[in-house]
């Protein structure tokens, strides 16, 4: 019995360690900072796309009422201040809608980035929420990331924030050594929104495994790529000649299947990882191209990117870790 016990304490030990290393490993916010500016100009770049149309949609007399839309999603709870004190008149309108651009693109850029990744979150709903028939399969995706984002130290790195800092930090006598050590260079918070993005972001992966494989005949078959081609509409790149070779929209297809299951379950294989983030880039490439759905495909490579941690990221810039930190200052202290 004593071995049982002792085995049941171990395992329980084990577990225990193995979870809290999985989501309270500090780590350094370089990989926020990357999702930060992928996300932040992807949202800058379809909420610009409403400057062209923007009086036609949400404007007095507009194609969108507020009235319209409450009828047609009446259960549907959203809140979008561009409708929530009734249609705005055409330069309160433009006012909000570039105030909204101007809040994304410093949100990208990374100044003031606490409180512009709430705003810029905002700022992304509002539109969505008062027009959803507008809304595709990216931006749900470009939403989680920008809300998990907001919990993380995103502005840490690579940001104007960061230089402001540095800035600021030059200016001031050289801190005591007890002071500089108790700033820290990695971040509690970095870690568990990564680690959320990552879990999301794999079953994202697996539930498009299941969409395909649940009774969609153009998934068994090996047609549905070409189902994607044969639309000109909406495929950016014109590949109806490869009608004549149906073996490669089968491989095609049955790639597209495959990637989706390797990726939700391999990802967390270190072995395998690197290659899975590499091999989504023309994966995800391709898929745009045949769709047409570039925010989606968009969205899913740049949180693929949650898997790359700091250390592989300066690897690739081909600078040492000393080196980011003395160039971008300290991090913020484990959650700040």
């Amino acid at each position: 019995m004593n071995a049982v016990f002792q085995y049941f304490n171990d395992a329980c030990k084990r577990f225990g360690d193995g979870w809290n290393r999985f989501w309270f490993t500090p780590i350094d916010p370089l990989p926020l900072a990357v999702l930060r500016i992928g996300v932040g100009a992807i949202a800058f770049y379809l909420i610009a796309l409403f400057s062209f149309d923007l009086i036609q949609f949400f404007g007095p007399g507009g194609i969108l009422p507020t009235e319209a839309i409450k009828a047609i999603y009446p259960a549907a709870w959203r809140f979008s201040y561009l409708d929530s004190a009734g249609p705005p008149d055409v330069a309160t309108l433009q006012a909000l809608h570039y105030l909204g651009l101007a809040i994304l693109a410093a949100y990208t850029v990374g100044l003031w980035t606490r409180f512009t990744s709430i705003l810029s979150l905002i700022v992304f709903l509002a539109y969505f929420h008062r027009a959803p028939m507008l809304t595709s399969v990216g931006e749900p995706v470009i939403a989680m990331l920008m809300f998990y984002l907001c919990f993380g130290p995103a502005g840490a790195r690579l940001s104007v924030d960061a230089l402001l800092r540095r800035r600021r930090q030059a200016k001031t006598p050289a801190q005591p050594v007890a002071s500089r050590s108790a700033l820290g260079e990695r971040s509690f918070a970095a870690g568990i929104v990564v680690r959320l993005i990552q879990t999301h972001l794999a079953l994202i992966y697996f539930l498009m495994f299941c969409a395909t494989m649940q009774d969609n005949i153009i998934w068994w078959n090996g047609t549905a790529v070409w189902w994607l081609i044969a639309r000109p509409e909406s495929a950016l790149l014109d590949l109806r000649w490869l009608s004549n070779y149906p073996y490669v929209i089968n491989l095609w297809t049955t790639t597209i299947v495959t990637f989706y299951l390797l990726f939700a379950v391999l990802i967390w294989n270190r072995t395998a990882r690197p290659l899975l983030v590499v091999l989504s880039a023309p994966f995800w490439l391709g898929i745009a191209l045949i769709s047409g759905v570039v925010p989606f495909c968009w969205a899913m490579f740049v949180g693929g990117l949650a898997f790359v941690s700091a250390e592989q990221w300066l690897s690739l810039c081909g600078c040492s870790a000393s080196a980011a930190r003395s160039a971008s200052g300290p991090a913020p202290a484990k959650g700040a």
